[in-house]
């Protein structure tokens, strides 16, 4: 007899519930390359009896992450400086009508460049001054 799942069923997507393995199977990657991601502070697993354990949103994170390496050819450090950033209203000091009708605002957790992808605007990042900032203090850092 199949299971019966409650019409308004939803799953915490948070919850962490899937080992390194799994999520490197998920991601089509080794175990070693996850492990690469929390060193360089992209992921934070939790921990129970000393083993690694990945929710449901920490994989489509991951997904996002391999994405932006391997078809918008960021490195980790680039990623890694983006998501230490300020939220973008407020490095570019949006009014409040502004953020009342901008989808990064209304997509809490989610970075600008997730929702411009999202909603079709991802050219917009090509010219972000946000990003561009990010990337001069980036190669600042290495001279």
């Amino acid at each position: 007899m199949p299971v019966q799942c409650a019409e308004n069923y939803s799953p915490d997507r948070d919850k962490p519930v899937m080992r390194i393995g799994a999520v490197a199977d998920l991601l089509d990657v080794c175990p070693a390359m996850v492990r690469i991601y929390e060193e360089r502070g992209l992921v934070t697993p939790r921990r129970r009896n000393n083993q690694r354990l990945y929710s449901f949103n920490d994989v489509l994170w991951l997904g996002r992450i391999r994405e932006l390496i391997n078809e918008e050819q960021y490195d980790i450090e680039e990623i890694r400086r983006m998501i230490t950033l300020p939220a973008c209203w407020k490095l570019m000091n949006c009014p409040e009508q502004v953020r009342a009708e901008c989808p990064v605002t209304r997509s809490p957790g989610k970075r600008c460049w997730e929702v411009a992808r999202q909603t079709g605007r991802a050219e917009a990042c090509e010219n972000c001054q946000i990003r561009r900032t990010a990337a001069e203090a980036g190669a600042q850092e290495t001279d």
